[in-house]
């Protein structure tokens, strides 16, 4: 009988019913499915109940929100740029000439005269001012007070701050003392200071006169002593003003109530000037709110003056007033004009 050879080469049978060798019980190892208490038994995951719904009155609340300050975000710039509509009556004031501007926007909400020519007096200090603020950079730097100036001043008993020849004082000092008291002298030291003498300051003035597009305007002194080539309009001293303010030293200086000079040689326990404009309050409050600032003015050709800011209703205001008449019983109309004007605002502001 022939016999059969085993394909493995090796003798038993081709199929057996158990094996005993190691790989074999590696490869059963390995492979095996794991029995039942090999991993823990899977729970079903349940859902929180009402989760879906607080997502959505979440997001419901956020999106309100973001309507809600997109829309005022809107409103706000849309009336940044209106004037407000104000009713205030020009006409039962004394001054025959001025103006009052919307400060945010520069425009006109009252006029009496406003585009008329005047003289302005020493409301030219306020561009002094402003252009020596513009082309000094220290401002705390020391200067020697000239003496070359003080004998036309005494002549033309222009007002001075209390500085003498020969004085030293810095030249924050002089811008104070310029603006609040009306120091002539603090005036040509400036001049002095920032185009080397009156008739440089002039030039630059003018300069900036032209640049704030103050096409009615001409300055011929830096002091606002009467001269026929120095004139203005209520309207142009709002503008130049309006633009002076935002000038962060400048507003400081003009909504100064006093300013105290340090002791100096001629002063050895320094001295103290006021506002011309506040010395003559008792309040600054109006309806409102108050009168924050002013350069007044006064020539016998221009008349009593006054460039006043003041904030009503959280809002700020300018008004210009010129050629109050010259008499003691008038002497403090323009001021009493101010009150007038500002007074009216508060209540007819939407």
């Amino acid at each position: 009988m022939q016999q059969v050879q085993n394909r493995s080469g090796r003798g038993g049978s081709r199929y057996p019913e158990k094996r005993n060798d190691s790989a074999y019980r590696y490869r059963q190892s390995r492979y095996r499915e794991p029995a039942r208490y090999d991993r823990a038994p899977r729970r079903p995951e349940r859902k929180k109940a009402g989760r879906p719904f607080r997502r959505g009155v979440v997001f419901l609340l956020l999106a309100l929100v973001l309507v809600a300050a997109c829309t005022g975000g809107l409103f706000y710039f849309l009336n940044r740029g209106r004037a407000p509509d104000v009713q205030v009556d020009l006409s039962v004031l004394d001054s025959p000439y001025a103006v009052l501007v919307d400060g945010p926007t520069g425009e006109v909400l009252a006029s009496k005269g406003g585009s008329d020519r005047i003289y302005p007096a020493s409301m030219t200090k306020i561009l002094t001012v402003y252009t020596a603020i513009r082309h000094l950079s220290d401002l705390d730097q020391t200067v020697t007070l000239s003496s070359d100036y003080f004998d036309a001043l005494y002549e033309s008993d222009a007002s001075r701050a209390g500085f003498e020849p020969g004085e030293e004082a810095t030249v924050r000092d002089l811008l104070y003392g310029a603006l609040l008291p009306s120091g002539a002298e603090c005036c040509m030291e400036l001049s002095i200071q920032a185009a080397g003498s009156e008739e440089g300051m002039v030039e630059l003035m003018n300069q900036e006169a032209e640049r704030l597009g103050l096409s009615n305007s001409h300055f011929s002194n830096v002091t606002g002593l009467h001269d026929e080539n120095l004139y203005s309009t209520p309207e142009d001293i709002a503008k130049l003003l309006r633009a002076a303010l935002k000038n962060d030293t400048f507003y400081t200086i003009f909504t100064t109530h006093y300013y105290t000079v340090a002791p100096t040689s001629v002063h050895p326990e320094g001295f103290t000037f006021w506002s011309t404009m506040f010395k003559h309050m008792t309040e600054e409050t109006v309806n409102g709110g108050e009168i924050l600032g002013g350069k007044t003015g006064y020539t016998q050709e221009a008349g009593h003056c006054l460039a006043s800011m003041a904030e009503v209703n959280g809002r700020q205001y300018i008004l210009v007033t010129a050629g109050t008449v010259d008499n003691p019983s008038t002497e403090l109309y323009h001021i009493n004009d101010a009150f007038l004007a500002y007074n009216q605002i508060a209540g007819d502001e939407e």
